[in-house]
């Protein structure tokens, strides 16, 4: 059967990437770029959002799942047909044996250590997920590695805070009304940014960058805390840790 643009997976990762998302498009399928890839998208200092990547990682919508299908392959993709037998009504994966790669779609909700429901939210941005979302789906690891926190850096590095969905800014408001709904988001993302203080250094950042990332993660962390919590929230605040706070889902084995 011939296949559609492009027979083959392009080896160029970020110039894959796009060609996902605009044969989709052109299907009438929604796909947004997330993880390290859709950082790179997003920032304007390539040469330090720039990291090795291994995968490519999309939101996409449950009930567009065929079309996706489809979609990868057209693109020359073949349906890792056990995974989705498993995880299909979540996430679906498409294997690329000329690169030596997959790709993930998650489908609706992005599901790791806490869950965002994202299937409203993917008319932000053309290719990725909305700054904010995209920052939320990196925040929220409850056991940080080194990308999780250089993606971080390097949107906070490039972006101001906001509080409201101006363009181009990652709204604190967002994020403090979604932790304002779910204790274990708000400890997670509290405890990250703190983390991410202690790191300054290994990122090489001169003063000027140390100072407007001090006020960045102020008015973040301010507006999580002010933003006003109700009874179950504040319920659940008194057990703490003492209750599990996070799910327990196997990792994506690639760039996310």
């Amino acid at each position: 059967m011939e296949r559609g643009p492009g027979r083959f997976p392009l080896e160029d990762m970020p110039a894959e990437a796009v060609r996902i998302v605009d044969h989709a498009r052109a299907r009438g399928v929604t796909l947004r770029l997330m993880g390290g890839l859709a950082v790179r998208m997003q920032c304007t200092s390539l040469s330090f959002s720039e990291r090795p990547y291994s995968d490519i990682d999309l939101m996409g919508l449950g009930r567009q799942s065929r079309g996706i299908v489809s979609t990868f392959s057209e693109l020359g993709y073949e349906e890792d047909r056990a995974f989705d037998a498993l995880h299909g009504a979540q996430r679906l994966r498409f294997e690329d044996h000329r690169n030596n790669r997959h790709v993930e779609v998650f489908l609706d909700k992005f599901r790791m250590d806490h869950t965002l429901d994202l299937a409203d939210r993917l008319d932000i941005d053309p290719y990725t997920l909305s700054l904010t979302d995209l920052f939320i789906t990196k925040v929220q690891v409850v056991k940080l590695d080194l990308k999780d926190l250089h993606d971080m850096f390097s949107l906070f590095r490039d972006h101001k805070i906001s509080i409201d969905d101006r363009e181009g800014a990652i709204d604190a408001r967002r994020i403090a009304k979604l932790c304002a709904h779910d204790w274990g988001l708000y400890h997670t993302v509290l405890d990250n940014i703190s983390k991410i203080l202690s790191f300054y250094d290994d990122f090489k950042l001169d003063k000027g960058e140390k100072d407007s990332m001090d006020r960045r993660l102020w008015v973040l962390r301010l507006e999580i805390i002010e933003m006003p919590k109700g009874p179950f929230w504040k319920a659940r605040d008194r057990l703490g840790e003492r209750l599990p706070y996070s799910e327990e889902v196997e990792h994506i084995g690639g760039d996310e």
